[in-house]
This record gives C-alpha cells, structure tokens and sequence, in this order.
C-alpha cells in the first residue's frame, strides 16, 4: 500500500514578526528526520498559487498566526469545518487571501485534501523579522504535535482523534 502524501506547510509574512510563526516554525520541524511521504512547504504569504500545490496531497497540516484575541501562545488544533462554530470576531488568518479560501477553491477544482489547522495566537505583529520569545518557546512542543499527527495518519490513515494540546 502506497504511503499517504503528507504536507506541512507553514504560512505568514515573516517580515511581520510573530505573523511569520508558520513559516520560521518549519525550520524548528526540519531538524527532526521526518519520513518520505512528508513534505514540508513554507506557504508564506502566497494566495490562490498554493491550490495546484496542495492538489495532490493527502492530508495537510498547516501552522499559522491565528488571531483570537487569547494569550499570546496560545495554541488553537482545528479542521477547516470547525471553522463555522468560531465566532465572527475571530480573525482566521492575517493574509489577504484566507487558507480556507485556498481549501475551497482546491475543493471545486477536484481535490482538497484532508487538512488540519495548528494556530497560534501571535503576540506581537510590529514590523521585524524577530518571533517574539513566548512564541518561540512553543515551538518544540508543536513539532511534537506535528509528528504526533503524522504517525497517526502513517497507522491509522487518518489525523489523531484525541489530540492533547497540554
């Protein structure tokens, strides 16, 4: 049986310093050996490009900045379905063109795959290239998380079901 196509894709603008978490965490989660079938992608601030990308994929795991209005660090495990339940208020994502509007149009053009959301509730979004240390700090836990998933979906073809964020 082939192994399932797996991408980790980190989004953000890192000139915007904790807005660009999701993409300097992938430099924290390149240094663990991570199967073939894993491929990690720095999304950054790219809109609609991102579709034929993710088209051939499996499952996608995405690290983003998410606003909501929690402690800086705070970190946020959702599916793009969750999404409707989140209240108004909540900004999903800073860039001009969502992930989820990515999903969507991956969607109608044949293949979303199945995607789950790690977001991180940034603390500082000040123009520099620096993550703040708080956020940082979090980082070894989240690739922990992030490789939870991946051997979840390596065995049981699917993400964890009882995902434990403490």
């Amino acid at each position: 049986m082939q192994s399932p196509k797996i991408m980790v894709m980190g989004v953000g603008n890192i000139l915007l310093s904790d807005e660009g978490l999701g993409v300097r965490f992938l430099d924290e989660l390149a240094k663990n050996t991570l199967p073939d079938n894993v491929e990690i992608l720095e999304g950054g601030t790219a809109g609609l490009e991102l579709v034929h990308l993710i088209q051939d994929v499996d499952f996608l795991i995405i690290v983003d900045a998410f606003n909501a209005k929690a402690e800086p660090g705070a970190l946020f495990r959702f599916q793009p379905g969750d999404l409707q339940i989140i209240p108004e208020q909540y900004e999903v994502s800073f860039h001009q063109i969502g992930i989820i509007e990515v999903l969507a149009m991956a969607n109608v053009l044949g293949q979303a795959p199945q995607t789950l959301i790690f977001g991180v509730q940034p603390k500082s979004l000040e123009w520099g290239m620096d993550i703040s240390p708080e956020i940082e700090a979090l980082f070894p836990r989240l690739v922990e998380f992030i490789l939870q998933e991946v051997d979840s979906i390596q065995r049981e073809g699917t993400f964890t079901s009882t995902p434990t964020l403490d």
